[in-house]
C-alpha cells in the first residue's frame, strides 16, 4: 500500500485560490479557518499548510487585498487541534534569524512538536519594497541569504550558544531556551523551482512543494527534485498543490470550471504577473500562462468526478511518484468532505493510502458553506 499524506491549503485570503468574478467570494475569517481545521483533524487529514501574503492584486474581486498572517493563524489551530502538522509561511527578508527561531521553537512547544516552516525567499519582492526591507540586490542573492538564515536558525535550535560571523547575520554567544520539541528540528519546506531554489530545497529541507501545468510535468519534476537531492546525499519528499473541482460527473465538473474561467479576473492576473516579476522573470510568464488558463492561482485544478480526480492523483503518487497532495476547493467546507468521502476510499482501492478517517457520507445538494 503506497501511504501519502493529504494536506489542507488553508484559503487565508479572500475568495481562497480562484481568482474569477463567479466563483464563490468570501473573506478569510478566522472562524472559517478555525472549522477547517477542526473538520480536517475529525476527516484524518494530515496538515494544515498557510501561505504569507502581504500584498493582493485588486481587480474586480480585490483578490487577496484580505489576507490573515500566517504564524498567527497557525498558532492558533496549535491550541484548538491535537494532531495535525502545521505549516505556516516564512520570508527571511522579514525576520531575523534569532526572532524566527524562537517564534518556531513557542510554536513547536504549543503544538506538541507538530510546527513546520514554509520558506519563501519571496516571489513578489513588491510586498517587501512596500515596507522598505530588502536590502540592496536581493533579487540577485536571495537564496544565499536564505541559506546563511537557515544555517543560524539550525545552529540554534541545536547548540547551547551561537557564534556565528556570515555575509548577512553576526552572532556573538547567542542562546536560544528551549529548543523546539521535534527531533532533529520542525519540518522545513520550499517551493523554489528555479534551479538555485532546486538546489536550496534539496539540501535544506524536507520536503518540496512543486507546481507545473501537467500532472505529467508534475512527475517529471517530482523525480528531478529527488535525484538532485540523491546528489547531495539526502532523501527529500515532494508535494504539490491541486485545486479539486468534483462533480457528480466529469461534464458537470468541467461545466463548472468553465464558469470560474468565464469570469476569470483579468486585471487581477494581469496585476500578479507585474508583482511577480513581469517580462524580467520567466517564473512569471508561467504563473501568468497558468492561471489564464486554468482561473486559478497556484496549483493544477483538476475538474471531475471522484473516480477521474482518483485517477489523476493515483498516476501522480504511483510508484516513486509524489508523496503528498495539498488540496484546494471552491467551497472548502464541503470540498474536504466530498474529497474525504468520495475520492479517498477510491484511492485505498488502488492501493494508495490516503486519510485515516472514513466520513459519513455526503450529500451531493449540501448547501455550499465557505464563507462562514
Amino acid at each position: 500500500m503506497r501511504q501519502i499524506e493529504v494536506g489542507i491549503f488553508l484559503p487565508v485570503g479572500n475568495n481562497g485560490y480562484l481568482m474569477s468574478t463567479t466563483s464563490p467570494q468570501y473573506m478569510p475569517t478566522w472562524a472559517l479557518q478555525r472549522d477547517l481545521g477542526e473538520a480536517a483533524e475529525a476527516l484524518g487529514y494530515d496538515f494544515l499548510f498557510s501561505m504569507a501574503k502581504w500584498r493582493g492584486f485588486g481587480g474586480a474581486t480585490r483578490f487577496w487585498d484580505f489576507t490573515l498572517e500566517s504564524v498567527s493563524v497557525m498558532t492558533a489551530l496549535a491550541a484548538c487541534t491535537g494532531r495535525l502538522r502545521l505549516i505556516a509561511t516564512m520570508s527571511p527578508p522579514l525576520l531575523h534569524p534569532v526572532v524566527a527561531a524562537k517564534m518556531a521553537a513557542t510554536i513547536d512547544h504549543i503544538s506538541g512538536g507538530r510546527f513546520g516552516i514554509n520558506i519563501v525567499t519571496g516571489s513578489s519582492l513588491a510586498e517587501y519594497e512596500q515596507m522598505g526591507v530588502l536590502p540592496p540586490g536581493y533579487d540577485g542573492y536571495r537564496y544565499a541569504y536564505a541559506t546563511e538564515w537557515l544555517t543560524v536558525i539550525k545552529r540554534l535550535w541545536a547548540e547551547p550558544a551561537v557564534d556565528f560571523d556570515g555575509r548577512f547575520f553576526h552572532l556573538r554567544d547567542c542562546v536560544l531556551a528551549p529548543k523546539p520539541i521535534q527531533s532533529p528540528r520542525p519540518f522545513l519546506v520550499c517551493a523554489g523551482v528555479s534551479e538555485e531554489g532546486f538546489r536550496f530545497t534539496a539540501a535544506e529541507t524536507d520536503c518540496s512543494f512543486l507546481t507545473a501545468r501537467t500532472v505529467a510535468d508534475t512527475r517529471t519534476l517530482s523525480s528531478r527534485m529527488k535525484q538532485v537531492a540523491r546528489e547531495q546525499g539526502r532523501a527529500i519528499k515532494t508535494a504539490t498543490p491541486m485545486l479539486l473541482i468534483i462533480g457528480d460527473s466529469d461534464a458537470a465538473a468541467k461545466a463548472e470550471h468553465q464558469r470560474y474561467l468565464d469570469g476569470i479576473d483579468r486585471d487581477a492576473v494581469d496585476n500578479l504577473y507585474q508583482l511577480v516579476g513581469g517580462s524580467s522573470r520567466p517564473s512569471a510568464k508561467a504563473r501568468y500562462e497558468r492561471t489564464m488558463s486554468s482561473a486559478a492561482f497556484g496549483g493544477q485544478v483538476i475538474a471531475g468526478s471522484a473516480e477521474t480526480v482518483a485517477d489523476h492523483i493515483g498516476y501522480l503518487v504511483e510508484g516513486d511518484g509524489i508523496d503528498n497532495i495539498l488540496l484546494m476547493f471552491p467551497d472548502y467546507l464541503l470540498g474536504i468532505r466530498i474529497f474525504a468521502e468520495r475520492v479517498a476510499p477510491l484511492l485505498r482501492q488502488r492501493g494508495i493510502a490516503a486519510l485515516g478517517v472514513t466520513p459519513p457520507a455526503v450529500a451531493s445538494d449540501a448547501p455550499p458553506r465557505s464563507g462562514s
